[in-house]
């Protein structure tokens, strides 16, 4: 054996077996008879030996490595460290008026399904993120990794994207492909969605007069806007002339929408008939809101939401939403990526459907 790191060679020499097949123990095991994973085991148990993934890279001119570019959805509070205080002791504290954390979300949910594709195809994964604040990694540090990246929305410029899809394959989230860009992209029916759920509001709860809360940005956004406004003027209905607050998290969508009933405290006797969100987390925030303001859901106003987060569900009330398939968006986006690479060729785009949640906040029993 030689001295030092074991190598490839050192592991095949122990257990008797070509260096094909102790490559073939750590990415293909089954294909392997179990006498002889059994000897190989043994061997890279009493050697040490840990493959590395860089050396089979340069020999293969690929890691076999996924790579995720995600945004942060953390919201701000959540930042800072959780524990306070002395070791063995134990704090008192009062607590009322805070809202509970979120968790899981959007991108969390995405995250799940690549792991699970990438579990059940054996694939490693790299992940990274950026925030608005420009705290996290860059994309290429991910790119680089990887034989291929799947990227998020609102996270790098399209000429960012130009420039990396020359060179690695790339999947998009939740977004257009922009011109110029050989990538594939994944997302769901964001303008049916919120047209449906406006459309229920209307059709079968009698509601009339509308707000709209939240991002209007970003092309999934745009489409939310784009079938709350279709399904309006479909039945003659006003369409508000911007929203009643443009935030998306639930925190910023709080003070938001704090500071609108504290500038117009009218707003409090000419409430919409119903509010309809861009996400689930500015609905929580506008629920948040209105229950401190002593304004009773559905009762007085009705509110719904889009993505279908854990935290929608034990809401009080429970939010009515419309529920994207968060962990297919991730496990279709792992599917296009090793297409790409099998075919050297872009798969295309592919938009899933959306499911429509009722539940009491928009006045279903």
């Amino acid at each position: 054996m030689s001295s030092g790191k074991p190598s490839v060679y050192d592991v095949a020499t122990a257990a008797g077996v070509s260096t094909a097949s102790v490559s073939r123990y750590f990415r293909s095991p089954g294909k392997l008879s179990a006498a002889t994973r059994t000897r190989i085991g043994q061997a890279v148990d009493r050697l040490g030996y840990l493959p590395s993934g860089a050396a089979r890279g340069l020999a293969e001119r690929r890691t076999g490595m996924v790579g995720l570019y995600s945004f942060s959805q953390h919201e701000p509070d959540e930042l800072e460290r959780s524990v306070h205080g002395q070791p063995g002791t134990v704090e008192r504290i009062t607590e009322s008026g805070r809202p509970p954390c979120l968790f899981p979300l959007f991108s969390d949910e995405v995250l799940r399904g690549v792991e699970l594709e990438c579990t059940l195809r054996r694939l490693p994964l790299v992940v990274g993120w950026q925030d608005t604040e420009d705290r996290g990694v860059d994309l290429d540090d991910i790119a680089g990794r990887g034989d291929g990246v799947i990227v998020l929305p609102s996270t790098v410029s399209d000429d960012h994207l130009r420039r990396l899809s020359r060179h690695k394959p790339v999947v998009l989230v939740s977004q257009p492909v922009p011109d110029g860009i050989a990538a594939s992209s994944v997302s769901v029916d964001n303008q049916g969605g919120v047209r449906e759920v406006t459309t229920h509001l209307a059709d079968d709860h009698g509601a009339r007069s509308f707000w709209y809360a939240g991002s209007t940005q970003g092309a999934e956004f745009e489409a939310r806007f784009r079938g709350f406004e279709g399904a309006l003027r479909e039945r003659g209905l006003p369409v508000p002339a911007e929203p009643f607050v443009g935030t998306g998290s639930r925190s910023l969508t709080i003070e938001a929408v704090r500071a609108a009933f504290a500038r117009t405290p009218a707003l409090a006797t000419s409430l919409p008939d119903a509010i309809v969100c861009s996400s689930d987390q500015t609905a929580l925030g506008v629920l948040f809101v209105l229950a401190e303001l002593g304004i009773q859901v559905p009762t007085q106003v009705a509110v719904t939401g889009f993505d279908g987060i854990d935290a929608g569900h034990v809401s009080e009330p429970p939010l009515t939403t419309v529920r994207q398939p968060m962990d297919e968006l991730g496990r279709e986006a792992v599917s296009l990526l090793q297409q790409h690479l099998a075919d050297d060729a872009v798969p295309g785009s592919v938009v899933l459907p959306v499911t429509l949640v009722l539940r009491r906040s928009c006045g279903c029993p």
